[in-house]
């Protein structure tokens, strides 16, 4: 039985923001990822590898630690002061190209958060996930009968004790969704809780967090600060990483079929700013 992947992680961040924005403070959370054929898992993982190797194999060899578990981190792809480098340019380009390679579909989820009455930060995690898992399995029933999914996400709480965390209250939610929610129940073709693997050792984690970072920056730029840095408001300028947004969209899900009267969208953007 055929089984597609989705490999999600986060940018920005869910905490509360001042207006103007304070440095390391952010007003948009992200959560995003893509999905790949699980079947093909090693391919894109060797892949992946020999991508980061051609382009960073000098850091790597600075580094304590092996290819596979040195990571590429996507604030890189999209912080301001990179803008200018061809190297990471090219490198988030063949990335893309690897996510065709192999047939991979993006999914999205951004809030434009309320510095005033911020939706609480497990719930603006939560929502997300459930949203894209709406959207997941929708993907899934128009691969055909016999497909199947399930959700792997970074996992931040690898260190605490078991049944406590983000990790726990995500997975406890979802699961809340899919058993005791006319809607979550209708989601048939995910398989299992939503797994949390160390972005160290899964590739997929390490593709999505390029992806969430890509995201992030893209709808930070077109809602926020469409014409660049926006000192007065604290707003960053995100607008060099809309390069990358002819590329996205071909990999972005859009359903071929309307579900109550609806096409639906693997990206979504909600505004909370005024709420």
């Amino acid at each position: 039985m055929p089984t597609w992947a989705l490999y999600l992680d986060e940018a920005g961040d869910w905490n509360r923001h001042h207006m103007p924005v304070r440095q390391g403070e952010t007003p948009v959370f992200t959560l995003a990822g893509v999905a790949l054929p699980l079947e093909d898992w090693r391919a894109y993982d060797r892949s992946y590898l020999r991508l980061k190797c051609e382009f960073f194999q000098n850091e790597i060899d600075k580094s304590s630690k092996p290819a596979e578990r040195w990571e590429f981190k996507g604030n890189r792809v999209v912080a301001p002061r990179n803008s200018d480098s061809e190297r990471i340019r090219i490198f988030t380009y063949r990335l893309l190209d690897l996510i065709t390679t192999f047939g991979g579909k993006i999914f999205s989820v951004s809030f434009l958060k309320n510095p005033c009455a911020p939706t609480p930060a497990n719930s603006m995690y939560t929502i997300s996930l459930q949203i894209i898992s709406e959207t997941f399995d929708i993907f899934l029933r128009e691969q055909g009968d016999n497909i199947r999914g399930i959700s792997i996400l970074d996992s931040r709480v690898a260190h605490v004790q078991k049944g406590r965390g983000l990790d726990y209250t995500v997975a406890l939610s979802l699961l809340s969704y899919i058993f005791g929610n006319e809607y979550g129940r209708q989601l048939k073709r995910l398989r299992e809780a939503p797994l949390f693997a160390d972005s160290a050792i899964t590739a997929g984690i390490q593709i999505a967090d390029i992806v969430a970072s890509l995201m992030f920056s893209n709808t930070y730029a077109n809602s926020l600060a469409a014409g660049g840095s926006v000192p007065e408001k604290g707003y960053l300028d995100y607008t060099h990483t809309r390069r990358y947004w002819p590329q996205i969209s071909e990999h972005r899900f859009i359903s071929r079929n309307t579900y109550n009267g609806y096409v639906k969208y693997g990206i979504r953007v909600f505004d909370h700013r005024n709420k």
